[in-house]
């Protein structure tokens, strides 16, 4: 009977042995586990974007790939502020807080303008025109005016001062004069208040009047193309409110000094 609760002893005794050396392993491996996936994903680990704005693309990514981020260039635009072949936007922006690895996503200012194929305008109503414009990254230019039973309605379509068929491979950014057909019914429209607009605003606003920006004259603080595309309307001629007939010009003056918006 003794020899009986002998063995039962041992046997116990083993298991819990057995039983203990499972249980450790179980934990050494969780716990193995636990910090290769802490290593791996740099849990709780952040750090701050940096500001990759003027920057070109290899530099950027130098300085990306020092804090373990990657740099992707997500598009490319032609006009707007920045130097060409150097980044002018970039999300997420400086100084979030991002884990290592984030992707970087930027826009470059491109050297070259893309090619895109000329749209076809004609046939739609100024309006419907100026919106596909804007939509294809092109710009409005000239508007003119010819008879016709159509008011408002493109009836040819400009660049550079000649017709352009649609498809025409044409660099995106292009002024697209717009000839419009005029009846005797369409009558006069007035002058908008650009004051405070830039250049690109302006010339979007006076084509919503029938109108076109004339002359543009700069003051002494605009030095550089990045200063003229940041400057603002700070006169005009005729002022606003004056009757005027569909296809006249606007002259206006511009400044980075918007407290000048005093002539009106």
């Amino acid at each position: 009977m003794k020899f009986k609760k002998f063995i039962n002893f041992i046997t116990q005794k083993k298991f819990l042995i057995h039983y203990g050396i499972a249980l450790s392993v179980i934990i050494l491996v969780l716990s193995v586990t636990f910090l290769s996936l802490r290593i791996s994903t740099h849990h709780g680990q952040t750090l701050s974007v940096p500001d990759f704005s003027g920057m070109k693309i290899k530099q950027s990514r130098e300085i990306a790939n020092a804090k373990n981020l990657r740099i992707e260039v997500i598009d490319s635009v032609y006009n707007g502020a920045g130097k060409r072949g150097t980044i002018i936007d970039q999300n997420p922006p400086p100084d979030i807080k991002v884990k290592e690895n984030r992707r970087i996503f930027v826009t470059i200012k491109s050297v070259l303008p893309k090619i895109i194929k000329m749209p076809n305008f004609i046939s739609t109503t100024l309006v419907q025109a100026k919106a596909d414009i804007e939509t294809y990254g092109l710009r409005i230019g000239k508007l003119s005016y010819e008879p016709s039973i159509f008011d408002n309605v493109v009836l040819k379509q400009k660049y550079k001062n000649a017709d352009i068929e649609p498809g025409t491979e044409i660099p995106q950014g292009a002024d697209i004069e717009l000839i419009l057909g005029k009846s005797h019914d369409l009558g006069n429209t007035v002058t908008p208040d650009i004051y405070g607009l830039t250049l690109e605003e302006a010339e979007l606003e006076a084509a919503d009047f029938m109108l076109n920006i004339g002359t543009v004259l700069y003051d002494q603080t605009v030095k550089t193309h990045d200063d003229s595309i940041a400057a603002k309307v700070i006169r005009q001629r005729p002022k606003p409110n004056i009757v005027y007939e569909p296809g006249e010009q606007i002259d206006i003056w511009l400044s980075l000094h918007s407290d000048s918006l005093n002539i009106k």
